[in-house]
Order: structure tokens, then sequence, then C-alpha cells
């Protein structure tokens, strides 16, 4: 595949560094000299005849020793030229040549950009459409440093439609009719980049970064297949994938919520209707690293509760949400304390040229934001935006979200831009948000209910995050970025229960808090074209204050289980390193280094990536990687108690849980913007945290601690399967997304038999797919559907004869997870319709979760008036409807 190309024969012989210093001089030198014979109208003759446009430049630049810069691509399949000329500027044959091709030309001192006219003649059935800008920059993907005179091209546009980038990288193609577009990216030397699936409307200019990667073999004749989903992390080249806001909110009631839209991935899963847990390859979703802005953070969702529940809904609009990552194991040695993956989540910037506005209302609550300019001439933004929410709607509306609580929730997230001349950009940015769930049920005793029965459960959480981080470019081949960030997480739950005399008393409370102040910086340098560095150092503050106290079922006694206030630290280091043994094989390896201070514990980790593109777009993978992560802390603090009532803390000393992956993938192209891939791994963690007591199997990597048991690093672990994934990307319309993971998922207690996880649901296959229509000139209809088969949610099971003996629920803790509910299925559709009017969107859609109304089964628990066990089911049908304009 040909791109844009600087037509010099003489440079693109030289790869010898002391001739190109010698050849940077001589062309200062020239174009000193030549750039006075240009000013004063050079005088050529030409006389072709039915020839190829690029035979016209090269004959006026071999008369005038004058380069063109142009793309291929754009020259290539127009109508041939023929023109006659005796002493004629170059100027006035160009004007001639370029008549009617919808091209045009500037002047760039002694160098000519032959790209398309920004007005251009628009189609008669565009004619009523409503019109918006698209702009971006292009930049070097190892470097960071901007790519001019690249070509931004919009992929199968009629006419054509682009631009090319200016000295600073930046691009603009204006007046272009609203709808879904594609567009190519292309520079000499360069890959290709395509920004896919685009959505512009009439309300908010389309904002986008393209990053290109630069070639080994620039002058052989390998074709490298172009990637949609490449990471915006350039050192991963496998386990990884890019997602954006668009794709997030596109997929049937993810209700824009990036973890629910990764729960469509190969080998990942959710734990309930309610949650956005990820579960990816049967780990816990305690072990997934939430990363914001390039530093760790506390789990970005409402409801979240420290080491029982990762949360409901995120914290994270997608109003705010920028390219990010997603890895599903053996990530680059950046990545530390994290075992089963990283969801890695960048803020977008502000609109920098104008101010806009998004507001949006359903029967979730509100959402609204607010971005633009400081001042104009300024590069420099703000991006801010404000959700509130409650359940309340919903159970107006005849939809039981919970009898006896409304939960509510509200959130902030902000970015702030500043871009300086010499001191490189500042940017300030935080999340945060409070949700709370007041649970009740008062028995009516006079109607003949047991006051027993009774109770009250008030749930409040809270999270949030911010910093600053600081990008300098120190040259075209390196940059350092740092980032300071603080950050809070709490949850509390205070539970009341009825006596016999409708007394409410204390049952079990808990109050738990993290603070952590954290300091994250790497330097990165591209060496060359085959050669890239990375490393840097991460310092984590970590401050933790737990209580939790419980009033024991057989007696009247108060246990306390945790009661610790304190501090410690996380250090990390790593290094690594990319190569391009050629454009087809590439290769990264690196070591990351992991010291917690709670245990003194260290771990050295090395990691690996193998990618190698073979014919027809194939390609191959490899991985390793040994991960560790800490346990949730407060599994380090639960109390216990001596024969003589003395208190100690018996999982303290507990090591960092470590973890060894090994992945190989193979992936080749279906047909026109679709691929299949098949992916085999195995995972294994040596020492799992589990009871010293070989007659109890609880793990922390089930969630929350068991306050009875003391832990030790003497179990063992392990996950492995093959996962299959066939993707159709957005184009012609529509788009679909097939997945399926077979996998298995053991772990082996005191014991020493291996038992299944909690997380062991075997497989899980998804469904997904959707279809855009236009309907007239100013309006879209989109309709998505999504379908999740899997196995069913592991129980453990009840054992009956001692829950009837009992009056109440006797579950057999020695078949912790041993038994599987029904299989799991789900059918979600959304329908979306867009009205583009002048400078403005409105949009009404409707998602709805569960349509056929399936009763997933959530536990098995005890009906003590039937004396029979019985299914408790997960959500049912949950219709969302809301209403955005953008403007």
């Amino acid at each position: 595949m040909k791109t844009l190309r600087t037509i010099n024969t003489i440079s693109l012989q030289l790869n010898s560094l002391k001739t190109l210093i010698l050849l940077i001089g001589l062309s200062v030198l020239s174009s000193v000299l030549i750039s006075n014979a240009y000013g004063q109208d050079q005088l050529i003759s030409i006389d072709v005849e039915n020839v190829e446009l690029e035979q016209v430049l090269d004959e006026i630049r071999d008369q005038t020793n004058i380069s063109f810069i142009y793309n291929h691509e754009e020259l290539s399949g127009r109508e041939k030229v023929s023109v006659t000329a005796r002493q004629a500027t170059v100027e006035q044959i160009l004007n001639i040549v370029l008549k009617g091709t919808g091209l045009g030309y500037e002047k760039v001192d002694n160098t000519i950009v032959i790209r398309p006219e920004k007005s251009q003649a628009v189609n008669s059935d565009e004619s009523e459409r409503q019109k918006q800008t698209i702009r971006g920059k292009v930049r070097d993907k190892d470097s960071k440093s901007p790519l001019p005179f690249a070509t931004i091209r919009i992929i199968d546009s009629d006419p054509v439609r682009g631009s090319t980038s200016d000295l600073d990288g930046n691009f603009a193609i204006e007046e272009v009719p609203v709808g879904r577009y594609s567009l190519k990216v292309s520079f000499v030397g360069y890959t290709d980049a395509i920004i896919s699936d685009l959505l512009l409307g009439s309300g908010l200019e389309a904002v986008v970064m393209a990053e290109l990667s630069e070639k080994v073999d620039s002058l052989g004749e390998v074709v490298i297949a172009v990637r949609r989903d490449e990471p915006v992390n350039d050192m991963a080249i496998v386990n990884a994938r890019a997602f954006n806001a668009e794709e997030t909110e596109r997929y049937a009631a993810t209700i824009g919520d990036p973890g629910r839209m990764a729960q469509v991935y190969a080998g990942v899963s959710g734990t309930d209707d309610a949650s956005n847990e990820i579960a990816i390859r049967g780990n816990s979703p305690n072990w997934l690293l939430w990363r914001l802005e390039g530093v760790e953070i506390p789990s970005p969702n409402h409801f979240a509760e420290e080491g029982y529940s990762a949360g409901a809904i995120s914290i994270l609009s997608i109003n705010v949400l920028g390219s990010s990552d997603f890895y599903t194991g053996a990530f680059p040695a950046e990545y530390g304390n994290a075992l089963s993956g990283v969801f890695d989540i960048n803020l977008r910037k502000g609109n920098n040229k104008n101010t806009q506005f998004m507001f949006q209302a359903g029967v979730l609550g509100i959402d609204a934001s607010i971005e633009g300019p400081f001042k104009k001439g300024y590069d420099g933004s703000y991006l801010l935006n404000y959700r509130y929410s409650t359940l309340s709607l919903l159970n107006n509306a005849g939809v039981v979200v919970s009898e006896n609580a409304l939960p509510k929730y509200q959130d902030l997230t902000f970015k702030v831009n500043l871009p300086t001349k010499k001191l490189g950009t500042f940017s300030f940015w935080g999340i945060g948000g409070i949700s709370e769930s007041d649970e009740k049920y008062i028995p009516d005793t006079l109607s003949g209910d047991d006051p027993e029965d009774g109770y009250i459960d008030l749930t409040k959480s809270g999270m949030y995050a911010f910093g600053m981080t600081h990008a300098l470019q120190l040259d075209n081949k390196s940059y350092i970025r740092t980032v300071l960030s603080r950050s809070k997480s709490s949850s509390s739950n205070d539970v009341k229960e009825m006596d016999d005399q409708g007394i409410m008393n204390d049952a079990f409370y808990d109050d738990l808090e993290n603070n952590a102040t954290r300091i994250n910086s790497f330097y990165n340098r591209k060496f060359s074209n085959r050669l890239t560095f990375r490393g840097g150092v991460g310092i984590n503050f970590l401050q933790y204050n737990y209580y939790t106290h419980a009033f024991e079922d057989d007696s009247e006694d108060l246990k306390i289980y945790l009661d610790s206030k304190g501090k410690t630290q996380l250090y990390q280091g790593y290094s690594m390193v990319k190569y391009k043994i050629s454009d087809a094989l590439i290769v990264t390896g690196g070591l990351h280094y992991t010291h917690f201070a709670l245990n003194q514990d260290n771990s050295l980790e090395p990691r690996f990536g193998l990618r190698y593109e073979l014919s027809n777009g194939q390609m191959i993978g490899l991985g390793y990687g040994k991960h560790t992560r800490h346990e949730q802390l407060p599994v380090y603090f639960v109390e216990n108690q001596t024969s003589d009532g003395s208190t100690f803390l018996p999982n303290q000393n507990l090591n960092l849980t470590r973890s060894h992956h090994f992945m190989a993938s193979y992936e080749r192209p279906l047909f026109k913007d679709a691929f299949i891939k098949a992916e085999i791994y195995y995972q294994h963690i040596p020492n799992l945290p589990v009871p010293t007591n070989p007659d109890k199997y609880w793990s922390p990597i089930f969630g929350g601690f068991d306050p009875d048991d003391s832990l030790a690093n003497i179990g063992t672990g392990m996950n492995y399967g093959v996962e299959l994934t066939v993707k159709k990307n957005f184009s012609n319309n529509y788009y679909f997304l097939i997945t399926s993971s077979l996998f298995e998922s053991k772990y082996k207690a005191a014991d020493g038999e291996w038992r299944d996880t909690r997380y062991n649901i075997h497989y899980i296959n998804n469904f997904v797919g959707g279809k855009e229509f236009s309907w007239g000139d100013n309006k879209m209809v989109g309709l998505n559907g999504k379908i999740i088969w899997s196995g069913g949610k592991r129980i453990t099971p009840l054992d009956l004869d001692a829950s009837i003996e009992e009056g109440e629920a006797v579950y057999n803790m020695d078949q912790l997870y041993s038994a599987q509910g029904r299989d799991y299925f789900r059918l979600d559709i959304g329908v979306k319709l867009r009205f583009f009017r002048e400078r403005t969107t409105h949009i009404v859609s409707l998602d709805v979760q569960n349509l056929t109304n399936r009763l997933n089964t959530w536990s098995v628990i005890y009906d003590p008036e039937n004396q029979k066990v019985e299914e408790y089911p997960m959500a049912g049908l949950i219709p969302i409807l809301s209403y955005r304009i953008e403007l």
C-alpha cells in the first residue's frame, strides 16, 4: 500500500548518518538559493498529453527542483491530463492540471503540498444535511511528536474529503455532512492508521487523536494490515484492546458503563445483573487494576464496598471518556498490582475551539456537561460533567427495582488542560461520587407480621481521585510524563434487626476507609524506528482506617472483627523496551519490581510479548508475565483472640499474591472490516492465601473476609481456557461481535484437594450486533441487540435437613461453591433515534435489559413456611428510557 511520499530521489537512497547530516546542510543551503528563484516565479515549458497527474508533477520537479508532498491514492485513478505551456509559472500549470479535480495546493518554503480543497462541491443528496467539523491531531505513536503534512482522508467519501496536518500536526475537515465515518491517516514512512466508527453529529465537533507507527522496512514491499483497535499504550502488543465512548454507548443495555461494556469481551463475565463487577478468565474482580490518567485509583463505581464488591454503576460518565485500553492478562511491565486484568482509562480533553453543552434526562436521573476553551487563540480547555440519579422513577413506572430501598447516587468529573510554550502541558483532573441505599422493612404486627422479620440496612459509599499530570516533550524523540494524585474510598454498612418486642437492635456495623497519595513518573525515548525504551517509578503512600463489629447469632456478645488505623507504602519500578525486528515482527520485554512495605515482601517480575504478522493479514501473538498484587487491605487486619482474650492479627504477614500468565493467539481477516481471533491461556497462582485450617476453604479471592480464619500463602490456583472472537467493525452501517470462552478456574486449599472457584462457570457466549439506518436527511435510527449465554452462577448448597431443624437457612460450608445454578441467559435490546438540527443533536434512546424477563439464579434460599429450598432470582426486565441534547 503506497502512502504519502516526498518525491526526492536523492534522500530515499541515503542511510548513512554522516551522509544524512551532509544532506541536511546542503538542503538548507539549496533552499535559500532556490527560494529566491521560486519567489521570482520560475518559468518552465511542458508538453504532455493524456498522462497521469503524478507525471506532470515529476516534470515540474525535474525542471525546478521543487519538492511535492501528496497522497498517491488521492492522485491515482483520476482522469488523465494534457497540458502544453511555454515559459509558464508553476502556479499557472498547477491551476490548469488541478482544475476540477477537487484538489488544491499550498506552498511551504520550497515544497508544494497537494491536498483536497477545503471547500468542495456537495452532492445534491447532501445539500439538506446538517454539517459539522472533524478535526484533531496526528503524532508519532512512540515519541508523541507531531507529524506535519500527514494526509487525513474520509474513507469511501464521494467527493473525496480530507485534509493535511499543519506543522503542529493539527488538521480540520470542515463542512462534513452528519453521519458515521472512518478516517484513514497516512504519512510517508509510517503505517497507516484507521479511526473507525466516528459518529459526527450536528451538535458537537468530532475531535480525534491519530497516532502512527514508523515503519522499519520503509523501502520494502511488506504490507502491514491496518488495525482498527490498536491499544492506546504503544508498548502493548498482546492481550489488549482499545475502546472509546461511542463503543461503550453503542452496545445494548450497557447504560454507558465501561465495566458493563467489557463483559461482552472474550473471557470476561459479570457476577450478577445488578453489578458491573468484572471477572476475567475465572479470576476475582478484586484482582483487577483500575487506572485513570496513568495512575491507580480505587474502584470508580457507585455502591462499591472495600473487599466485598467492586460496585454497581460506574462513576465515569461516557461524556468524559477518551480512548482507553482494556487488558486480560500478560500485560506490559508498566502495570503492577494486578493479577487478572487492567482497565486503563483516559479522560478526553475538552473542546479548545468552541463551547459545547450536553444534557440528558431519563429514568436513571440527569446528566449534564460543559466544555470549551479559556480564550480565543489558546489551546487550553476545560471539561466538566455532573450526574444525579435515583431509581425512584423506575419504581414509579411499575418496574420494581427494590421493594424496600431506592438507591441514589451522584458524581462529578472534570479535566482542565493547560499547555505552555516551554514547560510542557499541565492537566488537572478529578472524579468523585457518593451513593446511598437505605433498605428497610417494618413489619405490620397488627396484620400478623412477625416482628423479628423487621430490619434496617443503611449502606453508604463514596470515592474520589484527583490529580495533576505533567507531560513534557524533551525533543522529537523523547518525553517525560508525571502524575501526582490523591484518592479516597469509603464504605459503611449499618444493620439493625428487630426483636420479638418490635425494638430495633444493632446487628452489624462496619466503616472502611482508604486514602492514598501516589506519584507516578516515566521517561520514554524512541531511539530509532526499531527501538523504543520506557522506564518509570511509582510510589504509593497508603492510609487505612477500618472498624467492623457484629453481634453473634447465638449470643448477645459484641465481636470486633476490624479495628485498625495506620499507613503503609507500595513501591514500584519498571523498565521495558519495544523492538521491531521488522515491520511484521515486534517484541517487547521488561521487568517490573514491587515492594510492599506492610510485610516487606519484594517481587521481580519479567514480562514478554511477541507479535508476528504473516501474509494476508494473519497474526500470531505470544505473551508471558509474572504479576503480583496485595490483597484488599482489610484482609490483613482481621482480628482474632487467643484463649486468654488478647487480640492478634493472623493475616498481617501475608505475602503478595503471585501469578504467572502464559498466552498464545492467532488472528486472521475474514472479509472487509472483519476478523477472527483464537487465544489459549494458562495462569498459575503458586501462593494463594487460604485458611491454615484444612477444614476451611474460604479465600480472599471470593470477596470479603472470614473473621475466624488465619490465612497463609499455602494454596494454589490455576485458570486455563480457550477463547474465540469474531468481530465485524462498524462499516456499511452495521457491526457484530461474537465471543465464546471455555475455561476452568480451580483452587487448592490446605487439604490439598482441587475445588471450583466462585467464578468457574465453565463457558461464556456473547452475541452482539447492530445496524443504523438513515431516516431522511437529518435523522438516524440505530438498532442494537445483545445475547449473553453462560454457565450458571456457582452457589453453595443448602442443607435442607439442618435448615428445617434450625428454622432458617443452613449452608454446607464444607462444599463451598460446589454447586451451579441453571444456565444464565439474557437478551438485551436498544433503540436510538438521532435528530440532527442546526448546531444541535437530539437523541431519544430506549434500552431494555433482560427483554424476556428470565429470572436467572442468584442463590438458593430456605423457605421456612413450606420447608423447601427455593431459587433467589436476579433482576428481571428493566427498561431504560432517556432523552439527550447536544449543542
